[in-house]
């Protein structure tokens, strides 16, 4: 190592050294730093990370925790969420087995360990309340009862270099994506891959992919419903840095971020989400392009705009429509292909300093065609397809670590005749949801 890479590596390990004992072992991305600017190589980064755990392990209070020799940085965090909700459900038909009108005291608790290990692996978990892909909530009900805290995620990472890493196991979601097509409560199962290109000053294309398992089934029965369900994600994302602030930094952004998703044939049962369809995974292969624009400090410092949208088309939607949620050609209606979302917002900060705060309001169609109802919001028209309608979300931070959240979803049938049972049963949906968050 030159003598001028050891001044700067000499430099990084004081700097990590002295700070408080909390953040000492979150020195990772000023060494990745260090080796995306050709100062470092990635063993010597390596063997940097090592010694200042080391250091940190046999000369501060908090390193007395006994922890694993292959343990670079162990990470918990959480939150608690006390949520007021009153819901309104009108049905196209069946009105006696829909509840018109609902009120729901709902709590959820979530705990993430996140382990960083050596030589580019990693391992993490998250419990929370509740066992329903699209949601964490838990009602309060049935006498005072305890709740059961369910595996959320349980996974496996390794990134061998600043460009490539890999999950294995149950895992947040890689994909960029907005609740139009994925609900942010779930977590996906399966494989995933990231290949990050980095492109001039702070610029990235990447690749992402995931192969994710929706159901395991029994192969000694003949046909689909003896074949294991999957769905297939690919994702090229683009993110382009714009503006700059009195020091020179780029602070705005544009994401764009074309994929692909597709579901080999293959049958779903015992799901639990909210209006899970449990059925043929068969007629669903989409085009999806969500992306977003962020303008930084636009109408004083700390301040931001953003406009984001999603797109999905299902190119087989007449089969899935025809032939997998029971419609016939007798009947008048749209295939209806077509599943869009457009959206704008605004914040004060980041929401992590008391009295910061956000905006958002968005637009989204649904068709009947268009998605798949097991993964989308749970919250929007109750995870119900041919809805169209609109969201707001405001955000409150009481304290650094403390948030008032106030959410409003609005939504009407699109095509209102279709006197579907199950996948489009609602006429119109309102809901209300009052949060307090808090944080740790």
């Amino acid at each position: 190592m030159s003598q001028m890479k050891l001044n700067l590596a000499a430099l990084a390990g004081l700097m990590l050294l002295a700070a408080a004992p909390a953040r000492a072992q979150d020195g990772g991305a000023l060494l990745d730093l260090l080796v995306k600017k050709g100062i470092v190589s990635n063993q010597e980064a390596e063997d940097l990370r090592v010694q200042l755990m080391k250091d940190f392990t046999a000369n501060t209070s908090a390193g007395k925790l006994n922890l694993s020799s292959a343990v670079s940085d162990f990470k918990l965090s959480g939150d608690m969420r006390i949520r007021e909700q009153y819901e309104t459900q009108a049905p196209q038909v069946n009105p006696a087995n829909v509840t018109n009108e609902r009120f729901r005291n709902r709590i959820r608790f979530r705990l993430n360990g996140d382990v960083g290990l050596q030589k580019g692996w990693s391992a993490g978990f998250a419990l929370e309340t509740a066992a329903a892909t699209d949601s964490g909530n838990q009602t309060l009900q049935d006498g005072m009862d305890d709740y059961t805290p369910f595996l959320a995620r349980a996974y496996v990472g390794w990134k061998p270099n600043l460009n490539w890493s890999f999950l294995l196991g149950k895992q947040k979601n890689i994909l960029y994506t907005t609740d139009l097509v994925w609900d942010g409560d779930i977590n996906p199962q399966g494989f995933s891959e990231n290949y990050t290109k980095f492109i001039g000053a702070k610029d990235t294309l990447e690749v992402r992919a995931g192969q994710y398992i929706m159901d395991d089934r029994n192969e000694s029965i003949a046909g689909p419903a003896g074949r294991d369900a999957w769905l297939f994600a690919q994702q090229a994302v683009y993110t382009h840095w714009f503006g700059k602030d009195e020091i020179g930094n780029l602070t705005s952004s544009f994401i764009i971020a074309p994929g692909f998703m597709k579901y080999n044939g293959s049958t779903l049962d015992g799901l639990t989400g909210e209006a899970n369809f449990n059925g043929t995974t068969r007629y669903l292969t989409n085009f999806v392009l969500p992306g977003e624009i962020n303008f930084v400090n636009k109408a004083g410092k700390g301040t931001s705009w953003k406009l984001y949208w999603d797109y999905s088309h299902n190119f087989e939607a007449a089969n899935r429509v025809l032939q997998v949620y029971g419609f016939t050609p007798a009947q008048e209606f749209s295939n209806d292909a077509n599943a869009w979302l457009a959206g704008a917002g605004y914040a004060l900060g980041t929401g992590k300093v008391q009295g910061e705060y956000s905006l958002k309001v968005d637009y989204r169609r649904i068709g009947i065609g268009s998605i798949d109802p097991n993964i989308n919001d749970s919250d929007f028209g109750f995870s119900h397809l041919n809805q169209q309608g609109w969201k707001a979300a405001f955000s409150y931070n009481l304290t650094d670590f403390t948030n008032l959240n106030l959410t409003y979803f609005h939504t009407r049938d699109i095509q209102d005749t279709l006197n579907q049972a199950t996948i489009a049963a609602r006429d119109h949906t309102r809901e209300l949801q009052v949060d307090l968050v808090v944080k740790f």
